[in-house]
């Protein structure tokens, strides 16, 4: 989500818009990636200062509730790109009952105050609006009017640069440890509510066709407020089938920036959701990152973007079985011309989706933002979730 809210920062500037990213943790790196996007400091309990003479407003996660509470005045677009109440209940165990509640709070919050709504696809649209329903957002008040719902809520897919990847293959290796020789497959970070366990069971049949074939995984940038239970699981099966570390990877998590190196050094990326709710919503972010890298993809239970990228050709979509999973890997691999193929579609369906035509209609309402009127009042909840009124 940060690098979703940097680069809409940058797409509405590039829009003619005087645009501050407000980051409320330490700004640091978020200034070295921004370039010339003004980065401005906002801790939970100072988002009016941060936010003084603002017009409008972008919001998302947690840090949303504090300036629902102390910038009450200012039209507010929410991005409930990420579906985080649902991906949460994969933690559930490991969390308590706590945190289910607290994203739940959260995302009432924004459906009662927020003036617009943006999302990532018609399966997340669909979610929205009838949360959005329940919440007495839409009803005669509105719907007569914009039985759309247009005006209330917008597809505002991921994005990636204008500019066409460049990287370097043997600077992408050298970066996550992988040697230069053989295939690199790429799954990339790992949450509990991903399912890599096909893609392990698939690897001996993998490397009995393809035996310099490499297998790389992310490792958390926040294992401390993550919980790593699927990612323990895959640490330790790794260890069984590959003890002595040659052919599975872990990498610490890279810059992003570095990502175009990263993807020159990929030859394909597979990813595989859980049977879940959330894998239904998601909008698998890396299958489009990956696209604009021209790297092709594998995907089992990819969401709405992998069904895009596969109708596209730039994604094969397999059925959730380990052999299924095998067969296409080493089908593919010593497939130049088709891996080719496939790179060129997925370069060709990335470009076509760069982060400010995608911004469009949050730009649109940007140029005429209003307090809308159909606003709930104040949810009922926890004050050490919101803190102060400003």
């Amino acid at each position: 989500m940060g690098i979703r809210a940097l680069e809409l920062a940058r797409a509405l500037a590039e829009d003619g818009f005087d645009t501050r990213l407000l980051v409320s943790n330490d700004p640091g790196e978020a200034r070295e990636a921004a370039g010339p996007l003004r980065v401005c400091p906002a801790p939970p309990g100072q988002f009016a200062s941060a936010a003084r003479n603002a017009q409008a407003a972008v919001v998302s996660g947690h840090a949303a509730n504090w300036f629902f509470h102390q910038v009450p005045a200012v039209p507010v677009a929410a991005d409930l790109y990420d579906p985080f109440p649902i991906e949460n209940l994969h933690y559930a165990e490991a969390e308590g009952k706590e945190t289910a509640r607290h994203d739940r709070e959260t995302l009432n919050l924004a459906l009662a105050r927020a003036d617009f709504f943006l999302c990532a696809s018609g399966e997340q649209r669909l979610f929205y609006a009838g949360a959005l329903y329940e919440t007495g957002r839409v009803g005669p008040h509105n719907f007569p009017g914009d039985p759309a719902l247009s005006r209330l809520l917008a597809i505002v897919p991921f994005g990636v640069p204008a500019e066409a990847a460049r990287g370097d293959r043997s600077v992408g290796r050298a970066a996550v440890g992988v040697p230069a020789d053989g295939p690199l497959l790429l799954f990339g970070g790992i949450y509990d509510w991903y399912d890599p366990e096909p893609l392990l069971e698939a690897w001996p049949a993998i490397l009995e066709r393809e035996p310099r074939a490499k297998l790389l995984f992310f490792e958390s940038p926040n294992p401390e407020t993550t919980p790593q239970k699927v990612f323990a699981r895959v640490r330790e099966r790794a260890r069984v089938l590959d003890p002595g570390g040659r052919s599975i990877f872990f990498s610490p998590w890279l810059p992003y920036g570095s990502r175009a190196d990263l993807y020159a050094a990929v030859d394909l990326a597979v990813s595989i959701g859980s049977e879940s709710l959330e894998t239904d919503l998601a909008y698998r972010t890396r299958l489009l990152d990956a696209a604009w890298g021209g790297v092709p993809s594998i995907a089992i239970g990819g969401g709405a973007l992998a069904r895009e990228l596969s109708e596209a050709e730039a994604l094969l979509a397999i059925e959730p079985s380990a052999s299924a999973l095998a067969a296409a890997v080493t089908a593919l691999l010593p497939d130049r011309e088709r891996l080719g193929g496939l790179s060129q579609a997925a370069r060709l369906f990335a470009s076509r989706r760069t982060w400010r035509e995608m911004a469009a209609p949050l730009s649109a309402w940007c140029r005429e933002p209003r307090v809308d009127p159909g606003r709930r009042p104040f949810p009922k909840a926890p004050r050490r979730w919101w803190g102060r009124k400003a």
